[in-house]
């Protein structure tokens, strides 16, 4: 299962990388989360291959915003390499409990908070209030993909 992950990224293109961080300096995450970065998962990835990262909770810091891709001077597909890796995590039930929680939240309501008290608010406000998400897709997506059913792994 390791090597769908250099369908995504060649590990020869992490050779590329030559340590400069503007992935991690330009990266929300690292800015806000006790977290090195993409640029040491990369390293990681690279040194010690996709088992070692997918073990990493950092690994899930990651919010997909490609500044990393965009600031990178060689290219790399950092995004792509960090997706694939977090889905090879998934398949191997290491998902992080509130990244659980969080699917799970927006396979039922079609949120990612919970929206309490948003509606007193909205109407405060002279807003309507929130209507419901429908959430069939979601729910097929979950029950093709096994999503929800990971939940104590």
């Amino acid at each position: 299962m390791a090597k769908d992950v250099w369908k995504f990224v060649a590990p020869e293109h992490l050779y590329y990388c030559y340590e400069c961080s503007r992935c991690t300096g330009s990266c929300p995450a690292a800015m806000v989360m006790d977290t090195p970065g993409p640029r040491r998962l990369l390293i990681k990835c690279l040194h010690e291959g996709p088992q070692a990262v997918i073990q990493e909770e950092s690994l899930w810091f990651c919010t997909i915003c490609h500044v990393c891709e965009d600031r990178c001077p060689q290219e790399i597909h950092i995004t792509d390499l960090l997706t694939a890796l977090m889905n090879l995590a998934s398949r191997k039930g290491n998902v992080p409990e509130r990244v659980k929680a969080a699917v799970e939240t927006i396979a039922r309501t079609g949120r990612s908070v919970v929206t309490y008290r948003v509606d007193e608010e909205r109407l405060r406000l002279g807003l309507k209030p929130l209507g419901r998400i429908d959430t069939h897709e979601l729910e097929i997506i979950a029950a093709r993909t096994g999503l929800l059913e990971k939940k104590s792994s």
